[in-house]
């Protein structure tokens, strides 16, 4: 595919990425609950309760680590300018650039990764320069006219 088109795609914080966190701290939540009622009469444990409760301190944990991942995830613009030459010196044209309200022109990328694709909604591995990662859930509604030329980019650039 030669012809992926510039595109300028907006990234926020994703509902899907919220509801499925949702889901694995209810499911989580009922299996702990379970084992805490339930299942912790048998005789493998000698203080089940105590490790009830560990569980549960490790579930409240967890809770907040994923409301954090979600409240702080990044917000901002994807970029792929198709025309750009990359610094990197590959034959093969277009950048991706991240571009905060900070920041009018945008930090270069150096690799953008599809690493999950569920048809409108992608979750992308975003590398830096420096070689540092972040996770970015990008989805269909966000630009639906748009949608289309960010798969056909992604498509190009990898």
């Amino acid at each position: 595919m030669r012809n992926a088109p510039s595109v300028i795609y907006p990234v926020g914080r994703c509902l899907f990425y919220a509801g499925l966190l949702c889901f694995l701290a209810v499911l989580s939540l009922l299996v702990l609950w379970w084992w805490f009622w339930l299942g912790a009469e048998g005789q493998l444990l000698q203080h089940p309760r105590v490790v009830g409760w560990l569980g549960a301190a490790l579930w409240l944990v967890w809770a907040g680590f994923a409301w954090r991942s979600w409240v702080h995830a990044p917000v901002g613009l994807l970029r792929w300018d198709s025309q750009a030459t990359p610094h990197h010196g590959l034959a093969r044209a277009g950048v991706w650039r991240w571009q905060r309200d900070s920041h009018s022109d945008g930090a270069p990328l150096q690799r953008v990764e599809r690493v999950l694709d569920l048809q409108s909604r992608l979750l992308l591995r975003v590398r830096n320069p420096d070689g540092a990662h972040r996770w970015l859930w990008v989805e269909c509604a966000s630009d639906p006219a748009r949608w289309h030329d960010l798969r056909r980019a992604l498509v190009q650039a990898s």
